[in-house]
């Protein structure tokens, strides 16, 4: 009798097993927050949005990944063989996930996750910090001139690598910058809403939203994007090259 219980145990939790698996982990593009925007051969833009006490599901990167807050968010973010952490994240900043990083993040407080994700999807070597914190633990290599200031923007270097650089650019209030990179691609993402509009030589003028972009590539008329309120403005610019 004990021999046939011990078995009927044992089947039970061969047929019912523990809800206390672990999860599996799923790859970036199939987690449900994150919906893609933009897809060529060198970048995946997604838009994520959370609700408050929601998450994002445990995913990978299966590419080098630079996030990019819209606004202000605490977190905890959990990754396998690391104690959970929990973060106060800003809007504006700056943030590798690289490749091989898989992670769940849990949504605290009250305000709604946003952020901009951008996938690198060409091989990236030589990655480096230069005015911010955008890879963890990594030191800084911010240039003696640290910024590139012209009349009314100023140029932050954030972070590199052989063929990626990754720039904040503050635009000044009624001041304008032209967008151009005739020598690789360029891809500019607004971080503050409905401050900014953008225009192609004869083109309407449209209102670029936080979170919003423009994407310019070699054969690209120049894009010419204004502030047009009375606060500085924050664009994330990716200098892409071949």
């Amino acid at each position: 009798m004990e021999a046939i219980l011990r078995f009927l145990v044992l089947a039970a939790l061969f047929v019912f097993p523990s809800r206390a698996q672990t999860p599996s982990v799923i790859p970036l593009s199939s987690e449900p927050h994150h919906h893609l925007v933009l897809h060529n051969q060198y970048v995946n833009v997604y838009h994520v949005e959370v609700a408050p006490q929601d998450a994002v599901l445990l995913h990978r990167h299966d590419f080098d990944a630079i996030s990019i807050m819209l606004d202000d968010a605490d977190v905890t973010v959990h990754a396998s063989g690391r104690p959970d952490a929990s973060q106060h994240l800003s809007g504006g900043q700056i943030r590798l996930q690289p490749l091989g990083y898989a992670h769940s993040t849990a949504i605290e407080g009250n305000k709604t996750y946003r952020n901009i994700t951008v996938e690198l999807l060409l091989p990236q070597k030589d990655e480096s910090n230069l005015c911010a914190q955008v890879a963890a633990g990594q030191p800084l290599h911010c240039p003696a001139t640290q910024a590139k200031q012209e009349a009314g923007w100023v140029d932050q270097p954030q972070f590199q690598t052989d063929r990626t650089t990754v720039s904040l650019v503050l635009l000044q209030p009624h001041q304008e910058i032209t967008l151009s990179n005739p020598a690789g691609r360029l891809l500019a993402i607004a971080v503050d809403g409905t401050s900014l509009e953008t225009k192609a030589g004869k083109s309407d003028a449209r209102t670029l939203n936080a979170g919003e972009f423009v994407w310019i590539d070699k054969s690209s008329a120049a894009q010419i994007v204004k502030n047009v309120t009375d606060k500085t403005a924050r664009i994330v610019t990716f200098d892409l090259r071949d």
